[in-house]
């Protein structure tokens, strides 16, 4: 009798298993790191700068703590444009006729000293993009391409602005 049931239960073990395999999905936020070869103090001064002038980086800052060297800023009404560089959105079929009408983002950048003059700067970020399809309206959750993170090493390495 076991011998007829044995088959039954491999294959529901390698079903179980299977299912266990694809339900870890990849994180949706990935930090980037990169090393900047200016002192912590100078980064740190820099991207606080950076995101406290929004007309200089259309960025909210909504904290900055020195003793951590630790910056969380926010952005929304991004334009296509930007959006498009930024950030992917996996959609259904369903919201594929969706359109986007709002995207933003939460941006943390944490420093850490490298070094004797050096800073390891690590950049995660956080986006949502919001669809509308007449009256009904959908957030979800974006992964980001990396070019921000990049785009927020350029300006922590040269000290300048950058939009």
């Amino acid at each position: 009798m076991l011998r007829r049931w044995l088959p039954l239960f491999v294959a529901a073990a390698i079903l179980c298993g299977a299912a266990a395999a694809l339900a870890t999905d990849q994180p949706r936020i990935i930090a980037r790191s990169k090393h900047i070869d200016r002192s912590i103090s100078e980064v740190y001064a820099t991207l606080k700068n950076y995101f406290s002038d929004e007309s200089l980086s259309l960025f909210q800052l909504k904290s900055a703590d020195p003793k951590t060297f630790t910056i969380v800023a926010t952005r929304s009404g991004i334009d296509g444009e930007h959006w498009r560089k930024w950030a992917f959105c996996p959609t259904s079929g369903v919201h594929m006729l969706y359109q986007l009408n709002d995207g933003s983002v939460t941006l943390t950048v944490t420093l850490e000293r490298s070094g004797n003059t050096g800073t390891f700067a690590t950049v995660s970020a956080d986006f949502q993009g919001g669809y509308n399809l007449g009256a009904n309206q959908q957030k979800i959750a974006c992964e980001s391409k990396g070019a921000l993170e990049d785009d927020i090493f350029s300006v922590a390495a040269a000290g300048a602005s950058k939009k």
